[in-house]
């Protein structure tokens, strides 16, 4: 299947995915590059995505470290963006 991306970076999935899924709309979904391809993971508890986060965070390096939310959240701007090489 394929889904074209708009203007705004967005991309529609295909019905049958999302009633398969059972992704309604409004539904918060995860998603993650995993060797130059995207991965698009259904809906979780919040104990589990904050596990998740803690792990990757630890593996980064990053968890417990002091952050500069503004410097944080430019990184991730850019990193989505493609702006940072």
């Amino acid at each position: 299947m394929y889904s074209t991306i708009t203007q705004k970076g967005q991309i529609t999935l295909p019905a049958g995915w999302r009633h398969k899924l059972g992704l309604a709309p409004g539904t918060k979904v995860s998603m993650r590059e995993v060797s130059g391809t995207i991965v698009i993971d259904p809906p979780e508890d919040m104990d589990t995505v904050r596990a998740r986060a803690k792990e990757e965070m630890k593996a980064a390096g990053t968890w417990g470290a002091p952050i500069d939310t503004e410097e944080v959240w430019t990184e991730v701007a850019e990193e989505k963006l493609g702006l940072n090489g």
